[in-house]
């Protein structure tokens, strides 16, 4: 709201003025208004301008006058009229709006004039029926004379098409025969002919991350938890000075927004113990087991690129989890509110903490929350619905014993690539973000996101663990044994040798025939959902 008022404002100089220093006075604005927050340093910045607004204002104006009327005319023969534009005014919304709907009549008009009277249309090597067509091929007919060979093709009748077909060779040369035919070499280069798609294009991931909020106020990565590369990458993310220049917050799913002010303390470079900041990456709700050290790590990176910015622009970290307090849950009936309006709260935090005061944010989420399903997710919908127009990467990878294998690891690392019109757009979207471990479903990856990040092929990733040294015979692994009881209704074994592991099964060759298998270990199924799921939140706490 402040900087619309700002632009309003600086309407009240002249048009030569605001054409030159306009831009720049906004952009003076923004950068004076994440700079300068709270109540004193606010009133301060706004008594500067309206200081300045009222000696400059008449000031411009006199100057575009005296500009105006001292400009030197042009001398011409005797009798020869001369003519001087003394301000050129762009044409009125009005005007602009008429012409465009004149425009688009007239385009109209002129295609129906041409298709109207055609009852055959010739493509290439041949045509659509004419005489004793039906329905369906004449309308194909009709749209062809607007689309490219592809979508006509696509259109024609099945037996026109196969006849079509027949006569150009498959393995032609030339693409352009191949492509009227109906033929497109496969991506692999291989196998049947395919639709034609694209060829992806990875560019590297923190360029892509940051050009992206040149046109979007909020980015959202679907990450996979835990994932060491994954969270290698986001580190030197966040020391980019490109990147804290032009992002304003980090929302995090892994922060229990009930120790928001502990962080921002933190954050800033305030000298605050430990064991009291870290209870919002190891105090979150919907975690279940003890939280991977990525994300303390990340916690960390932020800090040490705000200390080295003193007295510059600050990244802040927006805690997005539940503010559920561990000493007051006791039961499922008590967790069940909190865990059941996870992504509620998330959105909600965004609006309050970033979309209501304008700024520009770095989204982090499991995958799963944020892939559109059924359209946009809860998360998505609700920022889409408060204005912000979001941009959605997903991780993924090859999935497992996949024939992708060769084209993803030619990729560089980390990449994002952009999923509109590629091949790799028209992949399944659930074993292409989970590594082969979910199955196939009719969801494309095209209609499940924007854009890919690839940190790596599927073997090739690790996931980080808290070190058993950590958890085991101490108070904080004994909480997560209460806590997992409460989740899932029993405890199970969480302790590891190792801290950094696999991130995906290595795939277990099927046996020829069928043998009985002994159940897999590992976490029991949950529990039914609590009735409370649907209660409302409790009243929000202050943060601590």
């Amino acid at each position: 709201m402040s900087e619309k008022i700002y632009a309003l404002l600086l309407r009240l100089y002249p048009r030569q003025f605001r054409n030159t220093y306009g831009n720049e006075s906004l952009q003076l604005f923004r950068d004076r208004s994440r700079t300068e927050r709270g109540i004193f340093p606010t009133l301060r910045l706004w008594i500067d301008l309206l200081a300045d607004f009222a000696v400059s204002i008449p000031l411009e104006h006199r100057r575009a006058r005296l500009a105006l009327i001292g400009s030197p005319v042009p001398s011409q023969p005797d009798g020869v009229p001369s003519f001087r534009v003394l301000e050129s005014d762009s044409l009125r919304p009005e005007a602009q709006l008429a012409g465009a709907l004149l425009s688009i009549l007239a385009f109209c008009s002129v295609l129906l004039l041409i298709g109207h009277p055609a009852r055959s249309l010739p493509i290439g090597t041949w045509s659509f029926p004419s005489a004793n067509a039906d329905p369906a091929s004449l309308s194909a007919a009709s749209s062809a004379t607007g689309d490219s060979d592809a979508d006509a093709i696509a259109s024609t009748p099945s037996t026109d098409r196969k006849t079509a077909s027949a006569t150009v060779d498959p393995e032609s040369p030339n693409p352009a025969e191949r492509r009227r035919a109906g033929f497109a070499s496969s991506p692999r280069g291989d196998g049947p002919p395919q639709a034609s798609a694209a060829e992806p294009k990875p560019l590297d991931a923190t360029h892509a991350v940051i050009d992206a909020f040149a046109t979007h106020n909020i980015v959202m990565i679907g990450e996979i938890h835990g994932n060491k590369q994954l969270h290698d990458w986001l580190r030197q993310l966040v020391s980019t000075p490109a990147f804290d220049d032009r992002v304003d917050d980090i929302v995090v799913e892994f922060g229990n927004s009930l120790y928001q002010r502990s962080v921002d303390r933190y954050i800033s470079g305030e000298d605050v113990p430990l064991e009291q900041v870290q209870k919002a990456w190891r105090n979150v709700i919907g975690a279940i087991g003890p939280p991977s050290p990525v994300y303390q790590q990340l916690y960390q990176a932020v800090r040490e690129a705000n200390l080295r910015r003193r007295g510059k622009h600050q990244l802040r970290i927006v805690l997005g989890d539940p503010y559920g307090d561990w000493e007051k849950i006791k039961n499922a009936e008590d967790l069940g509110p909190y865990l059941g309006h996870r992504d509620q709260c998330y959105a909600q935090v965004v609006k309050e903490e970033v979309l209501a005061r304008h700024h520009r944010a770095l989204l982090i989420m499991g995958s799963g929350h944020l892939l559109r399903r059924n359209g946009p997710g809860v998360v998505e919908r609700t920022l889409r619905d408060a204005g912000a127009q979001p941009y959605l990467i997903v991780f993924g990878t090859n999935p497992a014993g996949s024939d992708l294998d060769k084209r993803f690891s030619s990729w560089p690392r980390p990449s994002v690539v952009s999923l509109s019109g590629t091949w790799l757009g028209d992949l399944p979207a659930d074993p292409v973000a989970t590594g082969g471990m979910a199955p196939a479903t009719a969801l494309k990856l095209a209609d499940a996101a924007d854009a890919l990040l690839f940190i790596g092929p599927r073997d090739t990733l690790t996931q980080l663990r808290m070190p058993r040294s950590e958890l085991e015979g101490t108070a904080y692994g004994r909480e997560i044994t209460r806590r997992l009881t409460i989740q899932i209704g029993q405890p199970f074994n969480f302790l590891n040798d190792e801290t950094e592991v696999p991130q995906f099964p290595k795939p277990q060759p099927q046996p020829q025939q069928p043998q009985p298998q002994a159940a897999a270990a590992g976490p029991p199924p949950l529990p039914p959902i609590p009735k409370s799921i649907n209660d409302p939140l409790p009243p929000r706490p202050p943060s601590q």
